[in-house]
């Protein structure tokens, strides 16, 4: 009888194991599909100021000169965001 219940509790065990790594395994993907969400939001967030800052340097008639210098400055450092680059640029050239 002794061997039949550890039968039957190894059996309970890789159950329980197996429905453990499924639910793991999700959390993990459901981690990681919410940061890349978070991450496009971000992402959207900055492209539409950086939109803004164009449309803000249009009507001085510098978009032109403020995109050509962020990206200048992306090229020169690459460790910069897009978004920090044309505020960067957009301070720079507005007060020339």
């Amino acid at each position: 009888m002794k061997m039949e219940e550890k039968k039957e509790q190894l059996k309970l065990t890789k159950s329980r194991l197996k429905v453990l790594r499924r639910s793991t395994g999700q959390n993990i993907i459901d981690f990681f599909q919410g940061t890349n969400q978070e991450k496009k939001e971000e992402n959207l967030k900055d492209e539409l100021t950086i939109q803004q800052i164009l449309l803000e340097a249009g009507a001085y008639n510098l978009r032109f000169e403020v995109d050509n210098l962020a990206k200048n400055i992306l090229k020169k450092n690459p460790a910069f965001s897009r978004l920090d680059a044309y505020v960067k640029a957009y301070n720079s050239i507005i007060k020339d």
